[in-house]
């Protein structure tokens, strides 16, 4: 599959197509924020980031919030220290969504940040 072949410019339709299929308005936040945040890479960079975590972890980007854990360490093993920035940007964009104050924690995690998220809105 080439860069080129993955259908991405409508994240907005592939996040609420799966509305009905036991995802949650938290878990749209999540995916919206995730791919806010990994724009920062670059379009291109994060379509292939998609691709390769799909191909190597078997985690599609509808599956992230929960397969969370591993979509986190194929970040840090794809981008190194860069992945803790990103999934800052991930944390305070998903926050803003859901109409949270965003506190930074130094050895948080997006796994963290969400479950923290999920606390806050009681489980959306």
């Amino acid at each position: 599959m080439s860069i080129g072949s993955l259908n991405l410019p409508g994240l907005d339709q592939a996040s609420s197509a799966t509305g009905g299929s036991g995802s949650s308005a938290i878990d749209d936040a999540l995916r919206e924020a995730t791919d806010y945040g990994l724009l920062a890479l670059g379009e291109i960079v994060r379509d292939t980031i998609y691709q390769r975590i799909e191909r190597t972890h078997q985690v599609e980007r509808k599956e992230i919030p929960k397969e969370l854990e591993t979509f986190h360490k194929a970040l840090q093993g794809m981008l190194g220290a860069a992945a803790k920035v990103i999934e800052k940007q991930i944390a305070k964009n998903l926050y803003s969504r859901l109409d949270l104050s965003f506190t930074e924690h130094i050895n948080w995690t997006i796994v963290e940040y969400f479950d923290q998220a999920k606390k806050a809105k009681g489980g959306l």
